[in-house]
């Protein structure tokens, strides 16, 4: 974490002055959701958690599959300061937010994931084993779209 008030680099695809715009538009927002949706209708998304620093504190980095109902979480990162506060879950209830339905699965997690999935799972009633991203996100990518600013989900 960045001690507060200390400068850091502005979010991918933001230029100082738009994260400072975005920043003063919004004076009493502590935290600040950017998500990057896959340029080309398929491949990675990502969701960061800033500070007002422009530090991310939280991110996660999905991919979902129309075709085969499937959703990857393919990494999550929350920094330790920041556990056990509900942005891994809301994150998760982001990335979700459409594809409830669809068979989900993880890449093997380090510790702190090995106990955040059963526990998400359990309290969502689904599982998320140990798996790969589906055939057609494999062959599909080629980078994120311009990120925008999303509102903070409620919590669960």
């Amino acid at each position: 974490m960045t001690p507060a008030g200390q400068w850091a680099p502005p979010p991918s695809g933001f230029t100082e002055r738009q994260w400072k715009l975005a920043t003063l538009l919004r004076p009493r927002t502590e935290d600040f959701w950017v998500y990057y949706a896959p340029r080309n209708g398929a491949g990675p998304q990502q969701l960061r958690v800033c500070e007002r620093s422009g530090y991310d504190f939280a991110r996660l980095t999905w991919q979902t599959c129309v075709e085969c109902r499937r959703g990857h979480v393919m990494k999550i990162r929350v920094t330790d300061d920041r556990q056990r506060k509900g942005f891994g879950t809301r994150m998760m209830l982001r990335a979700m937010r459409g594809c409830e339905s669809y068979a989900w699965t993880t890449t093997p997690q380090f510790e702190d994931g090995r106990q955040f999935f059963p526990a998400l799972g359990t309290a969502l009633g689904t599982d998320f084993p140990a798996g790969r991203s589906c055939a057609h996100n494999s062959a599909r990518g080629g980078g994120y779209a311009e990120p925008r600013l999303e509102g903070r989900p409620d919590a669960p």
